[in-house]
C-alpha cells in the first residue's frame, strides 16, 4: 500500500514540475525590453501610483510609499502628464554593474518626439525600473 502511495506522489510531483518549471524559466528569461513593454502597458492603464509600484526598484518604491497620499497622487498626475506615448525601445545595453540601459523614443503630449534612457535593475530574478529620464526636441 505504501509503495502505491509513494508512486502516486512521485507522479504528482513530476506533473507539477512539468507545469511550474517552464513558467519559472520563462520569468527568468524575460528580457529587459519585454519587462519594460509590460510596464508601459501597466502604466497606460494605471489610475494611481500603487498600480505601478510592483515595477519599481525597491529604493524608488520605498520612497513613493513614504510620500503622503495627497502628494503621491499629485506626483503621479504629473508623471502621467509628462509621460510619452508610442514608446519604442531602440537599444538595450548591459552595463558592467549588472544594470541594463534601454534607449527609447516616444511622443509627448504636445506631439513632440522625445528620447529617453531607462535604467533597469535586477532584484532577485525580476527586472525593476531604477531610473527613467527623457528629453524632447521641440519642433
Amino acid at each position: 500500500m505504501r509503495k502505491r502511495q509513494l508512486g502516486t506522489w512521485v507522479v504528482c510531483a513530476i506533473v507539477i514540475a512539468a507545469f511550474v518549471a517552464p513558467a519559472t524559466l520563462l520569468a527568468q528569461s524575460e528580457t529587459a525590453t519585454q519587462f519594460y513593454q509590460k510596464y508601459l502597458t501597466a502604466f497606460e492603464k494605471a489610475k494611481k501610483i500603487e498600480d505601478i509600484l510592483p515595477f519599481m526598484a525597491a529604493e524608488n518604491r520605498k520612497q513613493a510609499e513614504q510620500t503622503p497620499k495627497d502628494e503621491r497622487d499629485k506626483m503621479f498626475g504629473m508623471i502621467k502628464i509628462l509621460s510619452h506615448n508610442n514608446v519604442k525601445v531602440l537599444k538595450e545595453e548591459r552595463a558592467p554593474d549588472g544594470k541594463t540601459i534601454l534607449t527609447v523614443e516616444g511622443i509627448d503630449s504636445d506631439k513632440n518626439k522625445g528620447t529617453g534612457k531607462v535604467t533597469l535593475v535586477k532584484e532577485g530574478n525580476a527586472w525593476k525600473i531604477g531610473e527613467e529620464s527623457w528629453s524632447t526636441k521641440v519642433s
